[in-house]
């Protein structure tokens, strides 16, 4: 297949070399310049314009940081969806709002369009195995589509319905995801003021019922004082206001939702906003009056 890939980045990079080791003709369109030079780098093809080749894709492929970039590269003036053919396909992977995805649907039916909204869930490295996790929602058709591209980077695809429902299942996976590692940040501080040596601890919750692949990830990168982000302060708030805002819509109460949002706030307040999230602990920490 034909395929435009848009937004090269922390994500988008090696699911998309994923996507040209399968074979298909891949083309790279990105804003930034050091983004476009690592497309370049990898020895991929990059556009320097939507119009014209998009409208030989037969897929679109998007990885976007927000709301406001994905309406405005894909459906804004001059945006890839006003170029692209009838019948082509757009599989959405970024982590945005259902009523921006509502939108950007609006517009790919008034073109002809198949849009599969597809967004992902796991680290850099799954992607670059392969071993992400999808959730995707849209037409029964628009899903067998899209499946030989989607399975190059997700080994695990859920389907969760036929419209924006994948969007509302990414930020509740995102919220407990949050929600979790806020949690870690507080028995941390408990254990430490307890008297349990941070590794005994950490170890000791890994090892517990609550244990799970994701808060042992966490817990080593903690007890190793790693904040190296896999995923940003700045991002999980991005993805908070997300979840708030949707939850408000829907009218279902995030209690804990919004005391994680405002620990994430203090987060970036204090400084750590290019940190990993785990990096929340750190300001638990002080709270309590310890130091990491």
């Amino acid at each position: 297949m034909n395929i435009v890939w848009i937004g090269f980045g922390k994500m988008g990079e090696p699911m998309a070399l994923r996507v040209a080791a399968a074979g298909h003709a891949l083309q790279v369109f990105d804003v930034s310049d050091e983004r476009r030079a690592a497309a370049r780098a990898q020895n991929l093809e990059v556009i320097g314009s939507l119009e014209g080749l998009v409208g030989d894709a037969d897929v679109i492929v998007s990885s976007l940081p927000n709301d406001a970039a994905a309406l405005q590269v894909l459906a804004g003036e001059g945006g890839a969806l006003t170029h692209a053919r009838a019948g082509a396909l757009l599989i959405e992977t970024s982590t945005i709002s259902a009523s921006a995805s509502a939108s950007l649907a609006k517009v790919a039916d008034a073109r002809q369009l198949g849009y599969l909204r597809a967004p992902i869930s796991g680290s850099v490295s799954a992607a670059a195995n392969g071993t992400l996790t999808t959730f995707i929602s849209g037409p029964e058709a628009v899903i067998e589509r899209a499946g030989p591209i989607v399975s190059t980077y997700a080994s695990t695809i859920r389907v969760v319905g036929d419209a924006e429902q994948a969007r509302v299942m990414k930020l509740a996976v995102n919220l407990m995801v949050t929600t979790l590692v806020a949690s870690l940040g507080e028995a941390y501080a408990l254990c430490a003021k307890g008297g349990i040596s941070p590794k005994v601890a950490l170890d000791a919750i890994s090892a517990s019922a609550i244990g799970s692949p994701h808060l042992k990830f966490k817990a080593d990168a903690l007890e190793r004082r790693d904040f190296t982000p896999t995923f940003t302060v700045a991002q999980m708030r991005k993805d908070l206001k997300l979840i708030s805002d949707g939850a408000r819509e829907l009218s279902v109460p995030v209690l804990l939702g919004a005391a994680v949002e405002q620990i994430m706030c203090a987060t970036e307040a204090s400084g750590f906003g290019g940190e990993d999230y785990i990096a929340c602990a750190k300001v638990i920490a002080g709270l309590s009056g310890l130091t990491i």
